[in-house]
């Protein structure tokens, strides 16, 4: 045993192939990462420095054969027994012939690209002729673009609360808008439609669920009627088969509305319906008269479920009994719904009933286009005396007597100036009234039930307001739209 741990009389001898497997390699970055391996410059291998046992030291059996086990860990952990002085010749020549011809495994190209694993040989690899790793790859400057679309993260929901502050502040914050402070706030390019649906989310968070809101008409309509003693409310509900109620109509009036209908308006009535936009699907009806100065005067206003066909009916019932029309008597101006031209002629048999010319003249065009056309069907139907009309319709039927036959189908009375009856003092031929307060309702049909109905309410004590003090400043009782046509019919005949 003493002359196993007699260092002395150990020769090393290193192998040729060795010598040339851990040869200095040229490149600075690489001999840093092996320092302990490579000797001094011009050496080709260096021995690493030994520490002896002192011989003096008496070892018994048991120490020395704890010794032989803790050497023996230690090699088959480093795998390397040059390192601890030992002699080549101890490792067996199949060993040696093993580490040599070891191949290291590569990526196989069938794994998916979510399932890779990085493997030694795809970007670095050994060298044959260096104990070292060298790089086969490496890009070091990247030119790429940053990409400003990939908005996966972005979604609607979170948008949403992003901009629940902004639309507190401004509910009429466009998409448009929001989609050039998300290019500036967090350096990406939305769609429009993703902003469209990410202020939908929000909206419904500040102004509460369809639900929420339906549940509390009953105090909301309650509430109206305290404040505007004397107004007429009316709110229906379907009964379902579970013994629930679902929401089918409401129709609001108000008291101050008829009395001034009575005092300064003309008895003309225009009615039309528009389409909700928001969650809450549906169509709100309106009756929209016009006043002294020939201005949009909103008298009533309702929202019905669309799958009920009888919603105009109930609609002019209510309007007559509540405006007390006496049988229906005035003018009612309308476009061509087959519903509501059903329910005129039901409710309102002593009224007279003129259609829309606008919307005669929209369906007109989609088959008959031309110039030509558009003069002659504004003249005939502004002709206020039958001859003139019967001139212009002669010149539509010169051109196409198709087109003739197309407008006489129409109903000529009640879309022509020349067949309306006298008293009503109002010379329109086109429901433009409607249609004007459609659109500036129009941000109002997108909200939810309640919000709408309060906005609308709040557009109108606001627009009698200012038509008041603005109607306080005219120094004649005359209207000034009045006094306008006065200046050019005196102009004409002179």
């Amino acid at each position: 045993m003493e002359d196993i741990w007699d260092f002395d009389t150990i020769d090393v001898e290193v192998d040729k192939d060795l010598k040339k497997q851990t040869k200095r390699c040229n490149d600075a970055f690489l001999n840093s990462l092996c320092p302990d391996i490579a000797g001094e410059e011009g050496d080709d291998f260096a021995i690493p420095e030994i520490t002896h046992i002192d011989d003096e030291v008496d070892l018994n059996e048991d120490d020395v054969v704890e010794n032989e086990d803790h050497f023996d860990s230690m090699r088959e952990g480093s795998g390397s027994d040059e390192v601890y002085g030992y002699d080549e010749e101890v490792s067996s020549e199949s060993d040696h012939d093993s580490k040599l011809e070891f191949e290291y495994s590569t990526h196989d190209p069938k794994v998916k690209w979510n399932k890779m694993r990085p493997l030694l040989g795809e970007r670095a690899s050994w060298m044959n002729t260096e104990r070292s790793f060298q790089i086969k790859k490496l890009v070091d400057k990247h030119r790429c673009v940053r990409n400003y679309k990939n908005t996966n993260l972005m979604g609607p929901t979170w948008l949403g609360n992003q901009f629940l502050k902004e639309l507190i502040r401004k509910p009429k914050l466009k998409c448009k808008e929001m989609q050039v402070i998300i290019q500036s706030r967090f350096h990406y390019s939305v769609s429009w439609s993703k902003c469209y649906r990410a202020k939908c989310r929000a909206m419904s968070l500040i102004e509460g669920r369809l639900s929420d809101r339906c549940a509390k008409l009953w105090d909301y309509g309650g509430e109206l009627l305290r404040s505007n003693p004397g107004s007429s409310i009316k709110i229906t509900v379907s009964q379902n088969q579970d013994n629930t109620t679902t929401f089918q109509r409401i129709y609001i009036y108000f008291k101050a509305i008829k009395e001034g209908l009575k005092v300064g308006c003309r008895r003309v009535i225009g009615l039309d319906g528009s389409f909700l936009k928001g969650q809450c699907k549906g169509e709100l009806l309106t009756a929209i008269g016009r006043d002294a100065n020939n201005q949009v005067y909103p008298i009533v206003w309702a929202i019905v479920d669309i799958e009920n066909k009888l919603n105009w009916k109930w609609f002019l019932e209510l309007i007559t009994n509540d405006l007390e029309l006496d049988g229906g008597r005035g003018m009612a101006v309308s476009d061509q719904h087959k519903g509501l031209l059903e329910a005129t002629k039901e409710v309102l048999p002593l009224a007279q009933h003129r259609q829309c010319a606008k919307h005669i003249y929209a369906n007109f065009r989609k088959v008959y286009s031309g110039v030509e056309f558009i003069n002659m069907f504004w003249a005939a139907a502004k002709s206020t005396v039958e001859g003139g009309f019967n001139m212009n319709m002669q010149k539509i039927r010169d051109i196409s007597p198709s087109a003739y036959e197309h407008l006489m189908a129409r109903d000529p009375s009640s879309w022509c100036m020349a067949f309306y009856g006298g008293g009503l003092a109002c010379e329109a031929v086109e429901n433009g009234i409607d249609e004007c307060f459609n659109a500036i309702i129009v941000d109002a049909r997108k909200k939810l039930l309640l919000a709408m109905l309060e906005e609308i309410r709040l557009y109108m004590m606001e627009r009698f307001y200012n038509l008041k003090e603005e109607g306080q400043k005219w120094d004649n009782k005359i209207c000034p739209t009045t006094i306008k046509k006065m200046e050019a019919f005196g102009e004409t005949i002179k």
